[in-house]
């Protein structure tokens, strides 16, 4: 049993659940985190898990028939049985890569691979240096991105390269910001004699100087207006950042270009 089991075991115990969790682990519902969030939802309703879990079942048997349909429609039925041979036994997930892949099994591998290696209990920090991606790690969290799980499979699906990973990450980002009071749902008018209005006068005149000074260094304005928000407006900080980034992608560009030109002679 692994930490993160251990812990729910404990929070089980504890909600005094645990001989009902262990008559759903009879009836093959073996998940403790499900078990337990359940018996939670349902005030340890047994029946009413029971029905629910029945029902998911029934649910995803109706996607899974759906999803080897379509597999047969694409004439790529041998191909998920390849996948199910190498230990890749969910049919919707199987469908997803091929259709991503355009029916390629060796990149289907390659990307169900990726995303096991980051659902099983194997430790972030040793997935990371099995990769070989531990400065490219430490760049994203000084971005201030803390959400390790979804680093770790960014860097996975882009192969480490840094730019269409923060790329990404910025998407996901709020890129407007609102500087005006709302009162009553309504948009209330600054008073242009106003302190505050003169103060966000200058604070945006600034800003555009930091934008300008980014845009000169070749950065993007579209993301220079989001590393200046991650680097709470220190432009000089963004500049030595995205000069510390690009070097490293241009040295994995070469050193890709210098392994293909062996191949094509």
């Amino acid at each position: 049993m692994d930490s993160r089991q251990s812990k729910v075991i404990e929070k089980i115990e504890k909600a005094g659940l645990l001989e009902k969790h262990n008559q759903l682990i009879t009836q093959g519902y073996t998940n403790p985190w499900f078990n337990y969030k359940l018996l939670k939802e349902h005030d340890g309703n047994l029946d009413q898990v029971i029905v629910f879990y029945n029902e998911h079942r029934k649910k995803k048997d109706e996607q899974n028939a759906k999803a080897l349909k379509i597999l047969e429609t694409m004439g790529w039925l041998n191909k998920h049985q390849e996948l199910v041979e190498k230990g890749f036994a969910q049919v919707k997930k199987n469908l997803k890569a091929l259709l991503r892949t355009e029916g390629d099994v060796a990149k289907s591998i390659e990307k169900l691979s990726n995303k096991k290696a980051i659902q099983t209990d194997q430790p972030i920090e040793q997935i990371i240096e099995q990769h070989g991606f531990k400065v490219q790690y430490e760049k994203l969290k000084e971005m201030g991105y803390d959400n390790d799980k979804r680093i770790v499979r960014l860097l996975l699906k882009f192969n480490g390269n840094l730019e269409p990973i923060i790329d990404k990450l910025l998407s996901g980002r709020e890129g407007k910001h609102h500087h005006c009071k709302k009162r009553e749902g309504k948009c209330e008018k600054k008073n242009k004699d106003s302190q505050e209005f003169q103060e966000f006068k200058l604070k945006k005149k600034e800003f555009k100087k930091k934008l300008q000074q980014l845009e000169q260094s070749g950065i993007h304005r579209h993301k220079a207006v989001k590393l200046l928000a991650i680097w709470n407006g220190d432009a000089d900080a963004v500049i030595k950042w995205v000069n510390q980034v690009k070097p490293q992608t241009k040295a994995e560009t070469q050193t890709l270009q210098e392994q293909q030109v062996p191949a094509q002679e």
